[in-house]
């Protein structure tokens, strides 16, 4: 894993943002599959079909895309036994309908825990501008929550992704999920720079 992570801090350091989100993001074979597209291709299907999407429109993202954390906090940790699993969905249909209802919560917001609360003007503020909405802590708010919680617990009993948590994020179109992943390396990109800079001094 080291090797990996030294590969891509080399590619970080070298390459546009834009090749690096497809490079190691977006157009590979996620780690926990060990290399074998029929296995990633079968658990797409089977969790698109329950999410009723298409299975083209799920992918997963984040330190599952390649087995290394993003985070430049976390150090670039490998994937291991407690890492979730983070999964992007691209669809229209399901980015605008939970746009609606969190638009329409009105004074229903003031009900909800803290948790909640601060989950919606997360999105209210930054999330939605980038087209894109976090489930995690609101998918009870929305209209295929119950739906989606339950395709979610059959992901988790599927090898390899058996008790993982599973975080999806709806994107408006395949535009906003790149745009949102280069917006990332960006930042990453910026950070590791600067360190490697101050380090160099």
């Amino acid at each position: 894993m080291d090797a990996v992570r030294r590969q891509f801090l080399q590619a970080l350091e070298r390459d546009p943002t834009d090749l690096l989100a497809s490079v190691w993001v977006l157009n590979r074979i996620p780690y926990p599959f060990d290399g074998n597209i029929v296995t990633y291709a079968t658990w797409r299907h089977d969790l698109a079909r329950d999410l009723q999407v298409d299975p083209s429109a799920v992918l997963i993202t984040g330190s599952a895309a390649f087995g290394i954390s993003l985070n430049p906090n976390k150090n670039y940790k490998a994937f291991d036994a407690d890492s979730d699993i983070d999964v992007a969905v691209v669809s229209d249909y399901h980015f605008t309908e939970g746009w609606r209802t969190l638009r329409n919560l009105g004074p229903r917001l003031h009900g909800l825990p803290p948790r909640s609360k601060q989950a919606v003007n997360d999105h209210v503020y930054r999330l939605i501008y980038w087209g894109t909405i976090a489930t995690d802590r609101i998918l009870g708010l929305l209209p295929y929550g119950p739906q989606w919680q339950n395709a979610i617990a059959r992901a988790a009993q599927r090898i390899p992704t058996l008790d993982r948590t599973i975080k999806i994020r709806v994107y408006r179109d395949l535009d906003s999920l790149r745009a949102y992943q280069v917006n990332n390396l960006n930042s990453l990109k910026t950070t590791y720079l600067s360190r490697e800079a101050q380090n160099n001094v």
